[in-house]
């Protein structure tokens, strides 16, 4: 009898033991977690719960989810592909597991399982518009039919029809993005990207009406971006209304954005209304913006170069044709120093040599203002 008890007892000490090291998962606590986004949290609480080699579906799930949500990506794809090798066709894991790739860089194997996704499911959105922004490169022909192929799903998604558009616009499709921008437009009249999209493919096709009803809509909307204002000046200007041509294109100046087409548009739109004056400086600075700031440096060095083989006057062509550019004190002290020591022409050498004078800071310079006046005196003699 003794024997017996002993042996009642022990199994019952077993089964405390067990009851107390076998946690009990605490649902409320976990949806807490998740509620205030402690994903961390919520993962550690897990893995204090469920055993490591756990096999229980539901649990691999909730320990998946957690560890993705905590950024614990390398722990949740490990528990992801537990459940990929017992469950090879769900969705939401496919989904999980190229998610989790994407986030980790590993763009090949995301395109994989989306490969894998459309196999079951070959009309899914969401799949298309991820692979067509995983195929790099603007005219990538993947990419466009994957978004032409979430186009045909979903013709109302903003983001797709803009990457279509976008696509067929540089690629001269303008009557296809045109057709497939409407639809959008339609479904979210407001919306600032596809409006903006538009005006490029309306001035294309020649509608500069068109554009110009758009390029004001965006302006109401308080969208006075430059690309705006620059769109609706020129479409102004294609319909010969260079007043308003002319009001949009200042307003551009005025935000300091010097460019050469900008200036030229400008002087442009002064010619329209017969207002020479004005046009000539804008056309000016337009020369002048399309000229590369380094230009007279770049003539400078050709010079030294045809000096550097004895071709002096070639050399004080390349220094002069520098001059046209910019009134550099170098390229006239160069030339001066061409025509003293290689050419023998006391009367030119003394002529640059007063101009290179001009160019010298008197208060910086003072010895070297000394120097040159020096020169010109043992010139003159």
């Amino acid at each position: 009898m003794k024997r017996a008890l002993l042996v009642f007892f022990a199994v019952i000490s077993c089964q405390i033991t067990y009851g107390q090291s076998k946690a009990v998962l605490d649902n409320e606590k976990l949806l807490e977690f998740y509620q205030t986004q402690k994903y961390i949290d919520a993962a550690q609480y897990l893995k204090s719960i469920y055993a490591e080699d756990t096999q229980d579906e539901k649990e691999i799930s909730q320990l998946a989810y957690a560890n993705m949500m905590a950024g614990k990506l390398p722990e949740a794809e490990k528990n992801y592909l537990k459940l990929h090798d017992k469950q090879p066709q769900n969705l939401p894991v496919l989904f999980s597991l190229a998610n989790i790739n994407l986030r980790r860089g590993n763009d090949e194997k995301a395109k994989a399982y989306y490969m894998d996704i459309l196999k079951i499911d070959s009309t899914n959105f969401t799949v298309y518009k991820q692979l067509a922004n995983l195929n790099k490169g603007e005219m990538n022909l993947a990419k466009i039919g994957y978004l032409k192929k979430a186009n045909e799903i979903n013709p109302i998604d903003p983001d797709v029809v803009f990457d279509l558009c976008e696509l067929y616009f540089k690629m001269n499709f303008f009557d296809k993005a045109s057709n497939i921008l409407q639809p959008a437009l339609d479904a979210d009249s407001t919306n600032l990207q596809l409006l903006k999209m538009k005006m490029p493919i309306s001035m294309a096709n020649k509608k500069y009406d068109e554009a110009i009803k758009t390029g004001e809509k965006l302006l109401s909307y308080g969208d006075s971006s430059t690309f705006v204002l620059n769109n609706l000046g020129k479409s102004y200007f294609f319909i010969l209304d260079y007043k308003n041509a002319l009001k949009n294109f200042l307003v551009i100046e005025s935000k300091s954005m010097d460019s050469e087409a900008l200036y030229y548009s400008i002087g442009l739109s002064y010619r329209g209304l017969k207002d020479y004056k004005n046009a000539i400086p804008y056309l000016e600075k337009a020369i002048q913006e399309g000229i590369s700031t380094k230009i007279a440096s770049y003539y400078g060095l050709l010079g030294d170069s045809f000096e550097g083989v004895n071709k002096n006057t070639e050399a004080n062509a390349a220094y002069k044709k520098g001059l046209q550019f910019e009134n550099n004190g170098s390229l006239l002290y160069n030339i001066a120093l061409v025509y003293e020591t290689k050419l023998n022409d006391k009367k030119n050498a003394i002529d640059y040599y007063e101009q290179y004078l001009k160019t010298i800071n008197p208060k910086e310079q003072t010895k070297l203002i000394g120097f040159i006046k020096n020169k010109i005196v043992e010139l003159k003699r």
